[in-house]
């Protein structure tokens, strides 16, 4: 962030300029510094804004939280209906056996009926009364067990057809998510098609489009944005800028997360900017405000949020990584409303 120095010239970095001094031209910029400086935003207005950004922030982390339930949730379901998958196997099995037996059971028990009624309509005139009395005793016990494991039967049966009624209804609602899951990844996907198109013209020229964890990422450098130091965006950077928010407007129903990003080199500069907290933070709300000029986009649709040094891409102490670190992203998320609400009714 430092400027060379010229015989007879000094540089100075003022509220988000830089200002080329030379030796007979100090008192004029002196009074110059001095107006400008009166623009700096007042430390209470800062404050204000980063309290706003942590609320920005709670709600961002708050949506991702509600998708990793609904991903947890999902994942428990799909354990419980294999889980009921194989129960219903073995329940199938053991009915078919058990129809089998009930079967051969019921004729059984047909036939020794016939045979209690015979007996019983011969016991009067029967000599050896006793013993067909004590073979009805054996019929009858024999009838009981019989009826018993009838019962044992039936309620199998019951048992059978509640366990498939719950193991479709687990089903249903498996399908229903994923249903919802793979429409919100058809439509980001779709998204970032669209995106890619309206910016061909910036891709691959500090500017790149993708989709991760069912987002969609537009990853802006600094040098398509702002100046080293400063957070006022460049005239190509709203010409992107303009054209992202058209499409934003088109889908109403997708959120927007606004994340300032610098190298891990220590901000030195002067004005009202204390580090690179505060400088990313400035970048990402610059970026909302140009946006919002778009009135079709509600703002509670949009967090900003600044990241200092802290979420690099490349970790090396190279050039080339620090460039590759300064950069905003634009994160498009789908609306998580309808998922919750899923998860919710099956709790």
């Amino acid at each position: 962030m430092g400027l060379s120095a010229f015989p007879f010239t000094e540089y100075k970095y003022i509220c988000g300029h830089n200002i080329e001094i030379t030796f007979m031209k100090k008192v004029f910029y002196l009074f110059v510094i001095g107006l400008i400086s009166s623009s700096c935003v007042s430390s209470k207005k800062l404050e204000a804004v980063q309290s706003k950004l942590d609320d920005c922030n709670k709600t961002s982390e708050e949506q991702a939280s509600a998708l990793n339930a609904a991903q947890i949730q999902i994942s428990n379901l799909q354990n419980d209906t294999a889980a009921m998958q194989k129960m219903l196997a073995s329940i199938i099995a053991d009915t078919v056996k058990q129809s089998k037996e009930f079967h051969q059971n019921k004729i059984a028990l047909e036939s020794l009926q016939k045979m209690y009624k015979q007996l019983n309509d011969q016991i009067g005139n029967s000599k050896s009364e006793s013993e067909i009395k004590a073979l009805l005793g054996d019929l009858q016990r024999s009838q009981e067990k019989l009826q018993a494991r009838e019962d044992a039967l039936v309620k199998s049966e019951k048992d059978l057809q509640a366990s498939t009624l719950a193991l479709a209804e687990k089903e249903k609602k498996v399908q229903a998510l994923s249903k919802k899951i793979s429409d919100q990844d058809s439509i980001m996907k779709a998204l970032r098609w669209k995106v890619a198109t309206a910016l061909k013209g910036y891709v691959g020229n500090g500017l790149e489009v993708v989709n991760k964890n069912g987002k969609v990422y537009v990853s802006m450098d600094e040098k398509l944005l702002f100046q080293s130091g400063s957070w006022d965006v460049d005239t190509e950077g709203v010409a992107a800028l303009d054209k992202i928010s058209k499409l934003l407007a088109e889908n109403k129903d997708i959120h927007v997360v606004i994340e300032g990003h610098t190298d891990d080199v220590p901000f030195n500069g002067k004005g009202n900017v204390q580090d690179n907290w505060d400088l990313s933070t400035k970048r990402a709300t610059a970026i909302v405000h140009i946006l919002l000029n778009n009135k079709g986009i509600e703002p509670k649709r949009i967090t900003a949020s600044g990241r200092a040094e802290f979420v690099p891409i490349d970790t090396a102490k190279t050039k080339e990584a620090r460039q590759k670190n300064r950069r905003t992203e634009i994160i498009l998320s789908p609306n998580m409303d309808e998922l919750l609400k899923a998860i919710g009714g099956g709790n």
